[in-house]
């Protein structure tokens, strides 16, 4: 809203830069008298005052539209699979957003919130849309709503001819008809907007314990809900847990291999030395050849310089405090333990 305080202010000190003007005015009619005007200049007078009001109205009209857009559901806007149909589809009319069709003109659903649709999808462009706090979808080739905003509290963009939707917490899927495809049956958990979306036929989801995997077209699990994390690949997936290494499966379940992680990195600890110049006592920083830092997800743990693994990658960030002492902080971000070169906590912080 700090726009429209900046252009509130703009409509307060022209109103009162006005009043000014014509107080000015009114003091020099009473004093003078008042003589006929040539139209030219009462031609110019007008569009003076013309220019004026548009100044004043025109803020005035830009802050009651912000505040009329405030009231719209803007939640779950920022998709990353989905974009606002360009081609005339979208009629804007008196504060209100409609969708329409192109060629008659005629109005398929009013005032709507926003809109999206996959555009790199070869299905018919279907639009998913928001208003009153539900989603619909929309047809845009065949010009016919095919879900109404009335059951579905969240959706997605289609995706190889699937849509997820949302209702009383379950996720399930509508085929291009907007019938079920794929029943309610799957956790919603506040997801981002970019999943539930369909890749090379997977989809990833969650099962009643918050645990997800990933489904096939016709909602069967090829990788079973185990995992707090995975990353969709064509032919695999890349699943893990929080505080454990990643593994590299395939859609029929193998582990094909154990043990990844993302990445690993040196560990640096204070040395203290004499300038030989100055003869005074400096600090500096030596590099660890024998132990390292390795990542996997958000979380870090020990190795040494022969691929040991010393911790699992329980810390949220692993440093150095001597060749054979480390500085490691824990899950809550605040508390810290020192480890030695074998992992066993040797002291608190």
């Amino acid at each position: 809203m700090k726009k429209n305080g900046k252009d509130t202010q703009l409509f307060n000190e022209t109103s009162v830069e006005q009043a000014q003007q014509q107080e000015t005015v009114n003091v020099n009619d009473s004093l003078e008298p008042q003589e006929e005007q040539p139209k030219s200049h009462r031609l110019r007078k007008a569009a003076s005052w013309l220019v004026a009001l548009a100044v004043v109205l025109v803020p005035a009209f830009l802050i009651m539209q912000s505040c009329h857009g405030a009231k719209k559901d803007n939640a779950d806007y920022s998709y990353y699979y989905g974009e606002e149909p360009s081609d005339g589809h979208i009629s804007y009319e008196k504060g209100k957003s409609n969708i329409i069709n192109p060629a008659t003109k005629e109005v398929l659903v009013e005032d709507i919130d926003w809109c999206h649709y996959a555009s790199n999808s070869d299905e018919n462009p279907i639009v998913l849309f928001a208003k009153d706090g539900k989603r619909g979808f929309c047809n845009i080739m065949t010009n016919k709503v095919i879900v109404r905003p009335d059951s579905y509290t969240k959706a997605w963009v289609f995706s190889e001819g699937l849509a997820a939707v949302e209702k009383k917490g379950y996720i399930g899927f509508i085929d291009t008809t907007g019938k079920l495809a794929i029943d309610l049956r799957f956790s919603y958990r506040g997801n981002d907007l970019y999943e539930f979306v369909f890749h090379d036929g997977h989809c990833i989801v969650a099962d009643s314990t918050n645990k997800i995997g990933v489904i096939d077209t016709k909602g069967r699990w090829v990788i079973k809900p185990r995992y707090d994390h995975i990353d969709l690949a064509k032919d695999y997936a890349i699943v893990y847990n929080d505080g454990d290494f990643k593994k590299q499966v395939d859609f029929n379940g193998h582990v094909l291999q154990d043990g990844i992680i993302d990445d690993i990195s040196e560990l640096y600890y204070e040395v203290k030395y004499t300038n030989l110049e100055s003869g005074e006592p400096q600090v500096g920083r030596a590099k660890n050849n024998d132990y390292y830092k390795y990542d996997v997800g958000n979380r870090s743990g020990l190795i040494d310089s022969k691929g040991k693994i010393i911790t699992p990658p329980i810390y949220t960030n692993i440093s150095g405090i001597t060749p054979t002492l480390f500085k490691a902080r824990l899950q809550d971000w605040s508390s810290i333990v020192i480890i030695d070169t074998k992992g066993n906590v040797i002291s608190n912080i």
